[in-house]
């Protein structure tokens, strides 16, 4: 475990490769799992208010289960997910092009219609953040239907944490992922 300022991060995201590779998972992420993404509690107002411009890329179904629902699963305490579609699944923010599942939200934001990305446990995919006392913690999540993210990331030779560097650095910072990956160099030299 290597200790970023407030951060630890599993040796996995530096040992480990991954890279989607959407065309061959088709962003099943997006569908499968027992509940929606894990939303930070400052994100939930970003879903609220930017819902009327990312709604016009969402499903129907999607569209009803937000109405009928919210834009959020509140859980308790401070935990929150994204809501699901109960016919399939999916995340009420996924939508399908050619087969393909990929989020409203990011649609919305890529046009440059809002600033708001989407949810940043989803961004940073295949990491999970948790908190371990006064830390975060970053963890890889090994997931089955990633297999071929794994295959294409070996075959790039791409670890986890550069393949996550753009998410790293919208959540931490660029000083943050500087010094990880200082620390990720020293440690290639013992």
């Amino acid at each position: 475990m290597l200790i970023v300022g407030n951060v630890l991060v599993s040796e996995e995201l530096i040992d480990k490769c991954f890279c989607c590779d959407v065309s061959q998972c088709k962003g099943i992420c997006c569908v499968e799992g027992d509940s929606g993404a894990p939303v930070a509690p400052s994100e939930v107002s970003e879903l609220e208010d930017y819902y009327p411009d990312y709604r016009k890329y969402m499903t129907e179904e999607g569209v009803a289960v937000v109405e009928n629902g919210g834009t959020f699963v509140f859980n308790g305490g401070d935990s929150f997910d994204t809501p699901l579609v109960e016919s399939n699944d999916a995340c009420a923010f996924a939508y399908f092009e050619d087969g393909v599942a990929k989020c409203a939200i990011e649609k919305s934001f890529r046009r440059g219609e809002i600033p708001f990305r989407k949810p940043i446990s989803c961004y940073l995919y295949p990491v999970r953040v948790s908190r371990v006392g006064d830390y975060e913690a970053l963890n890889y999540d090994h997931w089955s239907i990633c297999k071929t993210a794994v295959e294409n990331g070996n075959r790039m030779k791409l670890p986890v944490y550069q393949f996550l560097k753009e998410p790293l650095i919208a959540k931490y910072g660029v000083g943050w992922f500087d010094e990880l990956e200082e620390m990720v160099a020293a440690r290639s030299k013992t």
